[in-house]
């Protein structure tokens, strides 16, 4: 019933033409890649859709990292307008089950957004590298994987966007938090296993290293960690209300 709420209530926002248009503007971005440097990198070795990612997914996965801060933003926003979050307070509706009703969305249009991106990656390799056939598996393993690395960067920006009754406060620290963990060595392996810097991790870089395993456990982690992390923080704010 919660889930059923929050996606009314998401409606009347524009969150979802929002990520739709997202997604397609971050899978743009191969395409017009493409278009310009498609002989630099078809002459190149290796796998079509490995190639594609490296050349693409810093800038697609930037993109998905920021729609999910303003749609985080924009989830929370509709709860403290007109001091409706004081509102449903007295209400028998448990703040908790709001809150995760609000994460499988956001978790579910992350989804639809990187099997968008993803498929259209698999769709640019399919046209400019000849011989090259889609592998099913291959682009559910790659997608799969860009899902999971990013869900801590999800939740960890629905805690802060909770703890915010300004929007724009919220807004802020999601954006600063971007652009100082991008700014750090991708490489260094601790640095990229922070949210907001693993969602530009891919499945081929983490598997030339031999660290895929290590990347799918410590965000599944992560996740774990911050929703346990948040309803502490309602049972504590509740106490000093």
């Amino acid at each position: 019933m919660s889930l059923v709420i929050e996606s009314k209530k998401l409606r009347r926002t524009g969150y979802f033409p929002a990520f739709l248009s997202g997604s397609f503007l971050a899978a743009a971005f191969p395409v017009v890649y493409m278009m310009v440097k498609a002989e630099e990198l078809t002459s190149l070795s290796g796998n079509p859709l490995e190639l594609l990612m490296s050349a693409n997914w810093q800038m697609m996965a930037m993109l998905n990292i920021l729609i999910s801060i303003c749609g985080a933003c924009m989830m929370y926003h509709t709860e403290y307008a007109d001091n409706g979050m004081q509102k449903m307070s007295v209400l028998p509706i448990r703040q908790e089950n709001l809150f995760f009703s609000k994460f499988v969305i956001a978790a579910l249009v992350l989804s639809a957004m990187v099997a968008i991106e993803t498929a259209v990656l698999a769709g640019c390799a399919e046209y400019w590298f000849p011989g090259y056939v889609s592998d099913l598996t291959e682009i559910l393993q790659t997608a799969g994987f860009q899902i999971v690395v990013t869900l801590p960067t999800v939740m960890l920006m629905l805690v802060i966007a909770s703890a915010c009754k300004n929007m724009w406060v919220s807004l802020g620290i999601g954006v600063i938090l971007v652009f100082t963990l991008s700014i750090f060595p991708q490489d260094n392996t601790a640095l990229s296993l922070f949210p907001f810097a693993s969602p530009c991790q891919t499945l081929s870089g983490a598997a030339a290293n031999s660290r895929t395993a290590l990347f799918l456990t410590v965000c599944g982690i992560e996740t774990v960690v911050f929703g346990i992390g948040e309803v502490l923080y309602l049972k504590v704010r509740r106490c000093l209300a």
